[in-house]
This record gives structure tokens, C-alpha cells and sequence, in this order.
């Protein structure tokens, strides 16, 4: 790496630590968008949340981190679907443009389907059903600065909807990821989400949209057909725990104090971490599993947990199309399916 990589490299980092540790001032925090928490590829899904450090691009992943696009992916096309709950779903759509030198582009959009809704007055009649959602286009970048390091920025705007209420968003993503195939190792750093929400219409607020300061690291071994995924998401925030986590509680009927068993620090760590596993069975299918704890331990009812957390997915490849499915279970009572394909269109074109 010369000295001017080194500096441009310096910069961009201390850019994300700086707007991923720098609080909003003069706005509120409007509430987080399930556009962007959900992890819409069924491989991310799968290995523990949003892939920020990974050995091999990969055009679904790069929908959230442009930093995995490279010139392999010439005009590639991905097309990711999750089936949430309640009628619930979002769809991802992803085309990587052609490349231009160190500089590899992508455009897309992102639309998350809230379900119907029965709208009532105030004496109890039926006014009718509604829909909801949230709509994004983006559009990123990202450059090459050596055979190790790749930056990425990308933006995005689009709106909330709920019947009558409407509020506009933009922002934008800066990643980082360096790989070193020698060794078998990647790390990826980055700030997701940075933006602001605007009131249209009705009641909908204006404020920063909630940000993610991510980061992430992937080991492979050479003799071995597996590869280790660990990341680390919402960093600028230490306390993801909701009020009264790590309160005392006492004994309504001898007034004694109980103490919660709960190891704080390790608790407050590990919602945090997101951990995944993937085995290669050939070049044509691998198997992933993967582990959220916050989502174990936010989505427990009555003291059940469950299989809470934990995903299984399977990356199929077949002539010139690349499946993926991925199981990921939210609660006792039910899981998400997410769903993905990724092809070049050219092979439509008439020969």
C-alpha cells in the first residue's frame, strides 16, 4: 500500500468512527424501520445478521455493504425475499453496474410491506382496511484502493406510509472491508443508516433515523471446508437492554428482595454480537447456521426462549443461477423465511 493509500484509507476510517460516535443534535430519534433492521439475504440471515467482513463478494451482501462489490459481479441481478410475520414481507431488488476501473456501482430498491390493517371509529365500526410500508431506492459505490482495502459509500431516500401518514427519508451507508486471501481472513467496518426522517403528512415525525455502527471479521482455513463469521452491530449505543432488564425484583408476598441472576456486562456484550458458521459441501452448495442473542433474549415470552435466535440456511448454486433459503427463528410461535436468487439477465438475450 503506498502512503497516499494509506492516508486516503486513514481518512475514510476515521470518518465512519467519527459519524458512527457523533450524536444527533437539535433532532430527535425517530423510531427504527424494520427496512433496516431485517437482514434481507438469506446468507446474512443465516450466519448471524448483516455480513460486514466476508472472503468472496457477494451482490446480495453488498445491498447493505457496498464495500463487497467488485468487478465480478458485472451486471449481476439479486432478488431477495422475506417472509415476516402477520403478512408482513420485504423484498430487495439489486443490480451491479459496469464496472469502471477501481470504481464498481450498483443501483436498487428496498420495499417492506407493513400488511393490511381494519380501520375502525371511535364507536367500534369497520371504516375499512389500509396498508403500510416503507420504500427505498439506493444507489453506492464502492473503490478499490489496493488488492487488500475497498471503501464503499452508498445513498438511499424514500418514504414511510400508513394509511393517511407519510413521512420522507434519505441517508446514506459508509463501509470499509479488507480481505486477505493468503490468510484466510476479512474484517469490514461501517455506519449504516445515517439519516434524517421528514413529517409529509398527518402526524409522522421528523428526527435521525437510527444508525448502526457495525463491525466484523470472518476467518476460512485452508484445510478445512469451513468458514467462522462474527460480527458486532449497534456499537454506538452500549445498552441495548430494554428498561428493567437488570432491575431487582421483590417477593410481593414476604416483601424480600430478589436479585436478578443476570450477568450485566456479559449480557450488555453479547446483544451485540451476531455469530454464524458456514460448511462447503463443494462449489455448488453450502450449508449456514447462525445465532442472534439479542434476538433470543428480546423475543422470549413467559421465560420461553426456545430455539430463539438461531437460523439455518442452505446456498444452492445450479447452472447459471445462485439459490438461497434461509429459516430464522424469531419466537416460540414462529420464524421467518427468507429467499434469494442471484443471476447475470444476459443469459435471456437471444443467442
Amino acid at each position: 500500500m503506498t502512503c497516499t493509500n494509506h492516508r486516503s484509507l486513514i481518512r475514510f476510517l476515521s470518518l465512519i468512527i467519527t459519524l458512527g460516535l457523533m450524536e444527533s443534535t437539535g433532532w430527535s430519534q425517530v423510531s427504527e424501520s424494520l427496512v433496516f433492521e431485517i437482514p434481507a439475504d438469506a446468507r446474512a440471515a443465516a450466519l448471524g445478521g448483516r455480513i460486514m467482513a466476508d472472503l468472496q463478494p457477494d451482490a446480495h451482501g453488498a445491498a447493505n455493504n457496498v464495500a463487497l462489490l467488485d468487478s465480478s459481479m458485472d451486471r449481476k441481478l439479486t432478488i431477495d425475499f422475506v417472509d415476516y410475520f402477520a403478512g408482513m414481507s420485504l423484498t430487495t431488488v439489486n443490480y451491479a453496474l459496469k464496472p469502471g476501473g477501481q470504481f464498481n456501482g450498483q443501483v436498487g430498491a428496498r420495499f417492506q410491506n407493513m400488511g393490511t390493517f381494519q380501520e375502525m371509529d371511535a364507536a367500534g365500526n369497520s371504516l375499512g382496511t389500509f396498508n403500510g410500508g416503507d420504500y427505498l431506492l439506493y444507489s453506492g459505490w464502492s473503490y478499490r484502493i489496493d488488492s487488500t482495502w475497498s471503501i464503499g459509500a452508498q445513498g438511499f431516500f424514500g418514504m414511510r406510509t400508513l394509511d393517511r401518514e407519510v413521512a420522507g427519508m434519505f441517508g446514506a451507508d459508509l463501509t470499509i472491508h479488507g480481505v486477505w486471501p493468503e490468510k484466510n481472513i476479512a474484517v469490514g467496518a461501517g455506519v449504516t443508516s445515517l439519516g434524517h426522517q421528514f413529517g409529509l403528512e398527518g402526524t409522522q415525525p421528523s428526527g435521525a433515523l437510527p444508525k448502526d455502527v457495525q463491525i466484523g471479521i470472518t476467518k476460512g482455513f485452508r484445510n478445512a471446508p469451513f468458514t467462522l463469521y462474527l460480527r458486532a452491530g449497534h456499537l454506538e449505543t452500549w445498552d441495548l437492554a430494554p428498561p428493567g432488564t437488570y432491575d431487582d425484583s421483590v417477593n410481593l408476598l414476604t416483601g424480600d428482595l430478589i436479585k436478578n441472576p443476570t450477568f450485566k456486562l456479559g449480557d450488555q456484550l453479547m446483544r451485540h454480537v451476531g455469530i454464524g458458521a458456514a460448511i462447503s459441501l463443494g462449489p455448488a452448495l453450502t450449508l449456514m447456521t447462525g445465532f442472534d442473542y439479542r434476538r433470543r433474549k428480546e423475543m422470549q415470552a413467559a421465560g420461553r426462549l426456545g430455539t430463539n435466535g438461531l437460523a439455518l440456511g442452505l446456498d444452492l448454486s445450479v447452472q447459471r443461477f445462485r439459490f438461497r433459503i434461509t429459516r430464522n427463528t424469531y419466537h416460540f410461535a414462529g420464524s421467518t423465511t427468507h429467499f434469494g436468487i442471484a443471476f447475470n439477465p444476459s443469459i435471456f438475450r437471444a443467442q
